[in-house]
């Protein structure tokens, strides 16, 4: 595991996986993986509370899915996920002090079993960076 740091966040990142810095999203995958983890970081200047993360989460909301409050690392917030036909999503929205991050992973639906608990445990990892 590698560390991988961004203005006001961390993660742990698995051996063998690509971290890369797009500006205002932070892309990690596998080169022999099936999907793609993007972080992206917003920062305000009150603590973020769970109304903004609900505003965040608005298509998620609107569409019927599910919100799952959970606890990774230092962040709180929501989490839903979502299949189609041809897709996974796993969608987190999560806020500690006054840093909220929108993360999604997608892949194929047909592999989404193949590495989500390691992505899960990634964004376990995270941490608030002061």
């Amino acid at each position: 595991m590698s560390d991988f740091n961004e203005i006001g966040w961390s993660l742990d990142v698995p051996e063998g996986w690509d971290a890369e810095d797009m500006d205002d999203v932070a892309l990690f995958s596998n080169p022999d993986g099936v999907g793609v983890l993007q972080v992206a970081g917003m920062e305000k200047d009150v603590p973020v509370t769970p109304e903004d993360l609900d505003m965040l989460a608005e298509e998620q909301l609107a569409a019927g899915l599910r919100a799952e409050r959970v606890i990774v690392g230092d962040f709180r917030g929501i989490s839903f996920v979502q299949r189609s036909d041809e897709e996974f999503w796993q969608f987190w929205y999560l806020a500690a002090d006054r840093l909220a991050l929108v993360i999604t992973y997608s892949c194929a639906d047909e592999d989404r079993n193949e590495e989500i608990e390691l992505v899960r445990e990634m964004i376990g990892t995270l941490a608030l960076e002061k």
